[in-house]
């Protein structure tokens, strides 16, 4: 890749940046997704913020790693998801997704479907307080309850209903020019885990790990993500070092930690982050390998009857 020209089109001035004294633009350009904010049609609310751009931009990638073949609720804050729930109806997707997720960092956020958003749903939504909903339709129905929130931005498109990972390059500005590189859409199934433990983990287990390692390689690194009954429950992210991550998701889970499974975006260097997570009622976990302590991490999990899958595919999201 010797030349790379960034064709950039229909710039759009914004409030302003991430802060108000930051000037800020948005600058489509053609990469068709069909997905791409710009191919949403805005239904209601106040014009898009620099830091709403960001957040959807999360919010999208998400939701896509989940797909469409079940209904699912996401929910972001500051591009890391803080609720997710997959469930056979979609009203139900959402209530899993706030009120067993981390409603405290929900408030003020970003929410995504993948089913339409009928008058029973919408109502109850506004009864929390988030700033932007992408669905892939809104009933007429609840296009009234929803206008009831002047302010809450409400933007569809119909592909949201089957959503896939964007792909394409990922381009970072650094000081002195820009990092590219291809979009992480390396997909992990089941057949790609390689138990590492006495304890095999029972289907459900892989089921839940699979979902969490979804939410996980979505969220800042570092990144741990506890999961239960596919529902995302606590995480802990970006945080320097990954013993601090796994006590913050467990801050965050309390008790819920227990019967839960784990996934971390990168290895554990030690023990003591594993030996957290099993001492709080972890009872799966999975990674992805490669550190000169895996024997280490494995014995935990062997001590205490917890099982553990490599998945040899790291998940750094900076």
């Amino acid at each position: 890749m010797d030349h790379i020209a960034l064709n950039l089109s229909s710039g759009r001035k914004l409030r302003y940046g991430e802060n108000p004294h930051q000037e800020g633009w948005f600058y489509q350009t053609d990469t068709g997704d069909p997905l791409a904010i710009q191919n949403f049609d805005q239904l209601q609310g106040k014009e898009l913020s620099f830091n709403n751009y960001l957040d959807i931009s999360g919010c999208l990638d998400a939701i896509s790693n989940l797909g469409g073949s079940k209904p699912a609720c996401v929910i972001v804050k500051h591009t890391n998801p803080c609720g997710a729930a997959t469930r056979d109806m979609v009203e139900d997707a959402y209530q899993a997704a706030w009120y067993e997720g981390d409603s405290l960092a929900a408030f003020g956020g970003i929410m995504a479907t993948n089913r339409e958003v009928d008058a029973q749903l919408a109502t109850k939504m506004i009864e929390n307080f988030f700033e932007v909903l992408l669905a892939p339709s809104v009933t007429e129905e609840a296009k009234e309850t929803l206008a009831k929130k002047k302010n809450l931005r409400v933007l569809t498109h119909p592909e949201l209903k089957n959503p896939a990972p964007a792909g394409g390059n990922n381009i970072h500005q650094v000081r002195g020019g820009f990092l590219v590189q291809d979009t992480d859409t390396k997909n992990i199934t089941k057949q790609d885990l390689e138990v590492v433990t006495r304890t095999q983990p029972t289907d459900e287990q892989i089921d839940d790990l699979l979902f969490a390692w979804s939410i996980c390689r979505v969220s800042k690194s570092n990144s741990i993500v506890a999961v239960k009954n596919q529902t995302l429950i606590a995480s802990g992210v970006g945080q320097q070092d990954r013993k601090r991550c796994c006590e913050l998701c467990l801050m965050k889970a309390g008790e819920r930690m227990q019967w839960s499974v784990v996934a971390s975006d990168a290895f554990f260097p030690f023990r003591d982050g594993p030996d957290t997570l099993i001492q709080a009622g972890v009872k799966a976990i999975i990674q992805p390998g490669g550190s000169i302590k895996d024997q280490d991490t494995i014995d935990a999990c062997n001590e205490a009857g917890v099982a553990m899958v490599f998945t040899r595919i790291r998940a750094f999201k900076h």
